[in-house]
């Protein structure tokens, strides 16, 4: 059986959830008998690329606007990226991986396509072989606000989902929500969950930055208006205010001006802080926080959930989209839209002994339940499915 899959994930991201699920269930196929994996690219910079034997074939193109004059910042940096661009013309990353990718369509070597994104440039040149789509989320369906008029993101899932020849869901959650909004029928869908995938086996223990706080609530990842993020702060005031050691740590990117007016207005520019982790450092957050906070209205599959039951931190979510399905019987739950709510939650995991023990042992429990080997196995007999 041989499994195509193409440069969408690698391409568009350097390190993240979607492009790791792919590297996971890529070098486990890789490694079974009667399975041949093959990834159509070029140019990608994506670091779980690295720990496959696919790593060879994903170089760094010099040419793209960050790899240019060796990544630095400066100011005039894009005018003088422009004007050499109209001396020489730069390689287009994007529009060389997907020439590989039809390519490898119309030679028809493999068995089943399985494309890592939404963009449909490869209907034209699959011809009769089957493909499958992973479905992460329908974010983009149930918050279509928060997204550009021009995104065509949702078109065009839709229109695989309806051709696909089988679809993985990666939550019950996000099965539902598919049959629901897509019409696609339910047995067209399969369920697989996803696993942990924080990956610490690699480099030197990490020295976290002395200005992290000593005491904190972890926060993980993007701070977009679903997340919830926002909301979760101001419901956290009183209890800042009634412990002045308490603060709170984010991953992901930068504060913007607004979140950062927005906390000076609120008098708590001093105690939230941003960190950008590495799979390391992210493992000794989660360890070192004192409770790991995940207030999102809506997640697909929620891999921080299994993050923090692996790293052994007491765990809080809110009882929305696909987190109680993963966190089961390992996390407490809050209203995410309920101040009072998010506030008795966060007391009882924060002050609590017998909650906090009672939380970390349920999450590793729970944790028990979701594994890589699993996934691959499951995603396997799907593709096998289409041969039969």
């Amino acid at each position: 059986m041989k499994i195509l899959y193409d440069h969408q994930a690698f391409e568009m991201q350097k390190i993240g959830g979607i492009s790791r699920y792919f590297c996971e269930i890529i070098s486990r196929l890789d490694a079974t008998a009667d399975v041949q994996v093959d990834v159509s690219l070029k140019f990608s910079q994506n670091e779980h690329l690295e720990n496959t034997r696919f790593s060879k074939n994903a170089q760094i193109n010099l040419d793209d606007y960050e790899n240019f004059m060796g990544g630095r910042d400066f100011k005039g940096k894009w005018s003088l990226f422009v004007f050499k661009n109209k001396i020489k013309k730069s390689v287009d990353s994007a529009l060389v991986n997907r020439g590989l990718a039809i390519a490898a369509l119309q030679k028809q070597d493999f068995d089943v396509f399985h494309p890592t994104y939404y963009d449909d440039y490869f209907l034209p040149y699959i011809g009769n072989k089957p493909f499958v789509l992973t479905v992460y989320d329908m974010i983009h369906e149930i918050y279509p606000e928060y997204y550009n008029l021009t995104d065509r993101t949702s078109e065009r899932k839709r229109r695989l989902a309806h051709k696909a020849h089988k679809i993985i869901a990666i939550s019950e959650c996000t099965k539902k929500d598919l049959v629901q909004i897509f019409g696609v029928p339910a047995d067209k869908v399969e369920v697989i969950h996803l696993a942990s995938a924080l990956d610490t086996h690699h480099g030197a223990p990490p020295v976290l930055p002395a200005t992290l706080p000593a005491r904190y609530v972890l926060f993980v990842g993007a701070r977009t208006v679903y997340k919830n993020f926002f909301f979760f702060v101001n419901s956290m005031r009183t209890l800042l205010d009634a412990d002045p050691e308490l603060h709170i740590v984010c991953t992901g990117g930068p504060f913007s001006p607004s979140e950062r007016a927005f906390f000076a207005l609120h008098g708590l520019a001093d105690r939230v802080h941003q960190h950008r982790a590495s799979d390391a450092e992210l493992h000794l957050l989660y360890q070192l926080a004192e409770v790991f906070v995940f207030p999102s209205l809506y997640e697909g599959f929620g891999l921080p959930v299994l993050e923090a039951f692996g790293s052994g931190c007491p765990t809080v979510l809110g009882n929305a989209g696909s987190l109680p399905e993963i966190g089961g019987d390992g996390a407490l739950y809050f209203e995410p839209k309920d101040a009072g709510s998010v506030h008795q939650a966060m007391r009882e995991a924060l002050y609590n002994p017998s909650c906090r023990a009672d939380l970390v042992a349920r999450g590793k429990r729970r944790l028990a339940q979701f594994s890589w080997d699993q996934t691959s196995q499951d995603t396997a007999r799907t593709y096998r499915s289409l041969l039969a």
